[in-house]
């Protein structure tokens, strides 16, 4: 059996997780363990991405043009393939637009990849922090395009 953590960090309460984990897999399936998981650690996902980007979650318009220093003009709000989108401020000011789909197909990254050139911003994908679901979603994050 993988194990992801070997000595002294592989504690009696890690092993009783494991235990409990694996007791709920047996009578529930992976899905329900995989959504026990989720709950446990989204939240803190969250506060984590925040904290280390010293970010905000926008109570305004969730828009990607203002990304770019646009008012909204409900056109282009959303980039493609984007699902569960929020958009982060830092000093109060628009900084990061982020989408947690469950996947990409090849169209919707060259879809997105045309619209970020289009409106000079750039994307990268990852699967941090995906707050949404973890474990199910993937991170896309769209910046403003930097000058190099």
């Amino acid at each position: 059996m993988r194990q992801f953590i070997v000595g002294k960090d592989r504690t009696v309460e890690y092993i009783q997780a494991l235990d409990a984990l694996r007791a709920l897999m047996a009578v529930q399936g992976s899905d329900v363990v995989s959504r026990a998981y989720a709950e446990v650690v989204a939240d803190e996902h969250r506060e984590d991405f925040a904290k280390s980007r010293g970010l905000k979650q926008s109570d305004g318009r969730r828009c990607v043009q203002r990304l770019i220093g646009k008012q909204c003009n409900l056109h282009d709000c959303a980039p493609p393939a984007g699902d569960h989108d929020t958009l982060w401020v830092k000093d109060g000011k628009p900084a990061l637009y982020l989408m947690q789909p469950y996947g990409l197909t090849w169209d919707d990254m060259k879809k997105l990849v045309t619209f970020c050139e289009r409106h000079g911003l750039r994307a990268q994908v990852d699967t941090w922090p995906s707050f949404h679901f973890p474990g199910w979603v993937l991170s896309i994050e769209i910046e403003k395009e930097v000058a190099r």
